[in-house]
């Protein structure tokens, strides 16, 4: 037996004592926050109706069908609880990302655990516990797998390695074994899936690899608790995860795994839309609200600086990203997301459902942006995502901004007032007041499902 394969490593600090401190103990609380009020903010949405209508549900807590759909009032299994959740959440991508492995863990990790607890009765503590351990996982071996390479392969590392995060959270829930949850994570490596070719055309892929894979690490927690074996080399065997969704190992990689970290190092999303559009949208507004009069007239070019590894999600080939027929064409669309904010001001949820009409009238102003490369940026990438862009003006004037870390990371945390201004954007002010209260005045020792009170759209909406 091999007692340090990659598999055996994310068991071991999976299956061992951690104590969280108060900072990681009151951001995980906080995540939880966002995560809940983007899932209720998002289940009207087509793609969330759609996969509700694709399983069984019931309207009251029932033996086969005890954990929440949340935002619904609705139950479901656990496992397709997982699911609708994972696809709800990620819908309207505003969803916190772990940069340097560039992924979303909360709409991961979060319908994994809190479905499993609605089963269970798992305490606040031990919930937040195991979600801590999923970001832990789940962001390094992204980390270890490369964003770049996972791109370059037409692989979405949210789906890849969200379902051995989501196989880690769930067996630390359960008390599985260093054993048992070795082959838990090596059982999530054979079931690990997400493509990215939902950019062809705007569809909804890209939401179902989140639910996708919370399901599945659920599913593989439970097959090895039951006993099922799965290879010890199943991250970096020859025919492993790596080779399959990268480029194998790469010299100078490693599991670097520390309780909390990749937590307090996970960013919070403030626009609609890919991360790597973030940053230039933080400049783009600024410059907007410095020029309260600027007009389309006036600008010869928006140049925009994209990171190498996000160029194939949000602004390659440049001639699709004119073509905006769907919400998702505009989420992965640099040019739509600089002209929206140099046009506006704004990068709002309304805007991006919307997107069609909103880039019909900004036509002229999509065909000014050219994204570019920067070595200033890549040399900082992966560990620090940078933003830098230049409006150039017909009468020479040229309007340069820059900055070293998009808003919402780890360097410019976001503050609780900010992620509750964010979810009463979404779900309503006195909604995500109460929201933010139930979460802080939680008892960590007692069942979490019978102290959260989780919003709903129907009370959202009858406010």
């Amino acid at each position: 037996m091999n007692n340090n394969s990659f598999a055996r490593q994310l068991a071991r600090h999976a299956s061992a004592r951690h104590t969280p401190g108060p900072e990681v103990s009151g951001w995980m609380r906080l995540l939880l926050l966002d995560y809940l009020a983007i899932t209720t903010g998002g289940v009207e949405r087509d793609s969330a109706v759609a996969v509700r209508a694709s399983v069984s549900l019931s309207p009251t807590r029932t033996e086969d069908k005890p954990a929440l759909v949340q935002g619904t009032g609705a139950y479901a299994s656990v496992q397709d609880a997982a699911l609708l959740n994972g696809v709800t959440s990620h819908g309207l991508e505003l969803d916190d990302t772990f940069e340097e492995a560039s992924l979303h863990p909360a709409v991961v990790i979060f319908p994994a655990v809190l479905a499993v607890a609605d089963d269970e009765g798992h305490s606040v503590d031990e919930v937040l516990h195991a979600a801590t351990i999923g970001y832990d996982v789940m962001c390094d071996t992204g980390v270890l797998l490369g964003a770049a390479e996972s791109y370059g392969r037409g692989f979405h590392p949210t789906g890849v390695a969200g379902v051995i995060g989501a196989a880690a959270a769930v067996a630390t829930l359960l008390g599985l074994t260093e054993d048992q949850t070795t082959h838990a994570v090596a059982l999530a490596a054979n079931l690990a899936a997400g493509s990215l070719e939902f950019l062809s055309d705007g569809s909804w892929t890209k939401r179902l690899n989140a639910g996708h894979a919370s399901a599945s690490g659920i599913r593989a927690a439970r097959l090895a608790q039951a006993g099922f074996t799965a290879p010890e080399r199943a991250i970096e065997g020859r025919d492993g995860f790596l080779n399959q969704y990268g480029k194998g190992w790469v010299e100078g990689r490693a599991l670097n795994l520390e309780y909390g970290k990749s937590a307090l190092a996970t960013s919070i999303k403030f626009y609609p839309c890919c991360r790597y559009m973030h940053g230039n949208i933080d400049l783009l507004r600024d410059i907007h609200r410095e020029n309260p009069g600027l007009a389309i007239e006036d600008i010869d070019v928006i140049e925009t600086a994209v990171l190498k590894a996000g160029a194939t999600l949000v602004s390659e080939p440049p001639e699709r990203k004119l073509i905006v027929n769907t919400p998702v064409d505009a989420q992965f669309n640099m040019p739509f997301g600089a002209a929206v904010a140099l046009a506006t001001g704004d990068a709002t949820v309304a805007q991006f459902e919307d997107a069609p009409r909103v880039a019909k009238g900004l036509e002229d102003w999509l065909r000014k942006v050219v994204c570019y490369t920067s070595d200033r940026l890549e040399a900082a990438f992966p560990a620090s995502w940078q933003a830098e862009v230049r409006v150039k003006l017909k009468d020479g004037t040229v309007i340069e901004r820059s900055e070293d870390a998009f808003r919402g990371s780890p360097t410019d945390r976001a503050t609780r007032e900010q992620l509750v201004d964010k979810a009463a954007g979404l779900i309503g002010r006195d909604a995500a007041e109460a929201l933010d209260r139930s979460i802080a005045e939680l008892d960590g020792a007692e069942p979490l499902a019978a102290q959260l009170a989780y919003p709903s759209v129907a009370a959202v909406n009858a406010g």
